[in-house]
């Protein structure tokens, strides 16, 4: 999946913000996704799992971490009371909400490099178990960050004693170059129906769903949601969320969500960790919808509170070359007088719990922690627990061969961890030469890192290193780095030189970005007709999706209808052709359509629900003898509610 052609994303304001505030927005948001591959294969199906865990623990608190899945910390419970801390998700469900698609809910996550749920939660992380000179062990998760060519790794700590989860993250760009940087912590907190959230400051940005964009304002009552108290989400109407400005001079930000029988759940952090947010689904039938879609009816009921270096997500940062970036945040559980917690006047009940997050855990005891956490930073991952991918070890070979250097210390990458999808490119390395494979078959990776880059051009200069499958990825990476027509003519040599549908794609994608569908299309049926199908269904999604585009209804549903059952049986292909059932009447298909609970709708995503509302509007039509109008499909949408199991929507309905 190639990155979004607009580096930078224009976002709507609705004349609020600030020249200020409005400064880096947008900046390097674009949606990004390769090198790595898109997540989408998984199912609605139920089923009996066993998960890989972590356990860190002391005489106060359990903590469990998932290293399969980007060392999620899946729960964190106080052994005093028996309490979760966090939302506890009782099911495994992924839905189609992360950068790469696949995303669960629940816990406490850690998102870096690009705007989004990170290119690692739902795939293996490095973990290893290590001794602080306290004698203390403490956990490490860490990766090497493909997409930006860095490095992170977080410490969990808890030592006897305890109360409080400590958390040291350390970010790392090595290189001579400033990379575009992002970092949000995601922390689920159970919702109940009066948590109530409070952080520094009641200065905060709000999504403005109307203005397709953000607004500035003051809590508790925001120009979004007006009569309603934003500090209880769920007096809020429609998912949500806003931003704290937390001041310059805040030494220690934090945040702190209380409940109804005075618990208080707080984290606390370095100031680098500057901003804090508040997302919820509201108490809109969609975001009910969708707190049940990703966990079981009646339990999905959370909230995030969130700490970010930037004043929303859609703000830009450049992390520096050769820098390092590290904070320390914490996480604990008090208790708050409910009556000053539930204060009506809002400054007075954030002051109060403002003093109870300072008597638990002040802005001194958060950097006397941070100075020791860090002091064990560079100690090396001795004890693996679990091991994440080979892309670590292959840039440790590439930098070692090339450059005379390794990865920065407090990493390991063993090259026991290289596997099939690096093997490629560990041969250009060593061997000059990027190795052929069969054109029918799914090409196991790609890169588009510069050095890798670099190193392919020079490869192709070579007559020996000059072949289809070179000039495949080449072509790839000149694509995601802006140089179309340089890719085009990399893919027109690759197609000169052997066919394939990976080429012939490529291509079409292309045009179909220039606007040209008639050049995409023919160039998808040219894969198409490569081996009278495509080597996988994402292929046949997009051509089908190419023919509704140009409104070849007949063609699209013969298409479909040739496909091998197993792609017929995709989600996203069944609504894509939705809109040809829906043009030529198959009644049955629609039917069918309309009764599934699909696993890969979008947030947001109303596809389902407008074939729903044109699909009544048509009934309507034909029973007066009328045509089909704005007017009438709003009729339907009035009169025809979408059933719950297919209604996605986060605003509106």
């Amino acid at each position: 999946m190639f990155r979004n052609r607009r580096r930078h994303r224009q976002v709507g304001d609705n004349g609020t913000l600030t020249p200020e505030l409005k400064r880096h927005l947008g900046e390097h948001a674009g949606e990004t996704y390769l090198p790595y591959r898109m997540q989408d294969r998984y199912t609605r199906e139920r089923k009996p799992i066993l998960l890989k865990t972590i356990v860190l623990e002391n005489d106060r608190l359990v903590a469990v971490f998932l290293p399969e899945y980007g060392g999620r910390l899946y729960s964190l419970k106080d052994k005093r009371t028996n309490r979760d801390m966090l939302y506890t998700n009782p099911v495994f469900q992924p839905a189609n909400l992360a950068i790469r698609n696949a995303w669960f809910s629940g816990g406490m996550e850690w998102n870096i490099g690009q705007l989004g749920h990170t290119f690692t939660t739902a795939s293996p992380v490095y973990a290893a178990k290590l001794r602080g000179e306290d004698g203390n062990e403490f956990l490490r998760i860490y990766e090497y960050e493909r997409c930006k060519n860095i490095f992170w790794h977080v410490d969990f700590h808890l030592p006897p004693g305890a109360d409080k989860l400590s958390i040291y993250v350390r970010i790392v760009n090595d290189n001579d170059v400033s990379v575009p940087m992002y970092w949000w912590t995601n922390i689920a907190a159970p919702e109940t129906p009066a948590s109530r959230v409070f952080s520094s400051t009641s200065s905060v940005i709000y999504i403005d769903h109307e203005a397709k964009g953000f607004g500035a304002g003051e809590l508790p009552e925001l120009q979004s949601v007006p009569g309603a108290d934003a500090s209880y989400p769920m007096q809020i109407p429609f998912s949500s969320e806003y931003f704290y400005l937390t001041p310059e001079d805040c030494q220690s930000p934090w945040e702190a969500v209380v409940y109804e029988d005075g618990a208080l759940l707080y984290e606390r952090s370095t100031s680098l960790l500057r901003y804090r947010k508040m997302f919820c689904w509201g108490n809109h039938a969609g975001g009910r919808r969708w707190r049940d879609f990703l966990s079981k009816p009646g339990e999905g009921n959370y909230i995030e509170i969130q700490g970010g270096l930037t004043p929303t997500q859609l703000h830009g940062i450049e992390m520096p070359a050769a820098t390092e970036w590290e904070f320390t945040q914490l996480i604990g559980m008090s208790e708050a007088d409910p009556e000053q917690a539930y204060d009506e006047q809002w400054e007075n009940a954030r002051r109060y719990i403002e003093d109870r997050v300072e008597q638990q855990l002040s802005a001194d005891m958060v950097y006397d922690i941070h100075e020791k956490l860090r002091a064990y930073a560079r100690i090396q991952p001795a004890e693996q627990l679990h091991a994440g991918s080979g892309w670590g070890a292959l840039e440790r070979l590439r930098r070692q061969k090339l450059e005379r250097r390794t990865v920065p210390d407090g990493f390991a990458f063993a090259d026991g961890s290289l596997e099939t999808a690096q093997l490629p490119w560990l041969s250009l390395l060593q061997g000059g030469r990027l190795p052929d494979c069969d054109p029918d078959s799914i090409p196991v990776s790609w890169m588009v890192q510069e050095e890798w880059m670099s190193m392919l051009a020079d490869s192709l200069k070579r007559e020996e290193g000059q072949s289809w499958n070179a000039y495949l990825h080449y072509g790839v990476m000149l694509y995601e780095h802006g140089q179309e027509e340089e890719a085009l003519k990399a893919w027109e040599r690759s197609l000169a030189l052997q066919p394939s549908g990976w080429a012939y794609r490529n291509i079409a994608v292309l045009m179909r970005e220039r606007g040209d569908n008639a050049m995409a299309l023919s160039y998808m049926e040219r894969a198409y007709g490569m081996e009278n199908g495509f080597p996988d269904r994402a292929f046949a999604e997009e051509y089908v999706d190419l023919l509704i585009r140009s409104e070849q209804y007949e063609k699209a549903w013969s298409v479909y209808e040739a496909l091998p059952a197993s792609f017929k049986q995709s989600d996203r292909l069944r609504i894509i052709v939705g809109k040809a059932a829906l043009a030529l009447h198959i009644e049955d298909f629609l039917a069918d359509l309309f009764e599934t609970e699909f696993a890969v709708i979008r947030e947001g995503e109303a596809t389902i629900v407008e074939l729903w509302y044109q699909y009544n509007a048509e009934k309507l039509a034909k029973e007066r003898n009328a045509a089909v109008t704005d007017e009438l499909i709003l009729e339907a949408a009035a009169q025809f509610p979408p059933p719950a199991h297919i209604d996605f929507r986060i605003v509106g309905g």
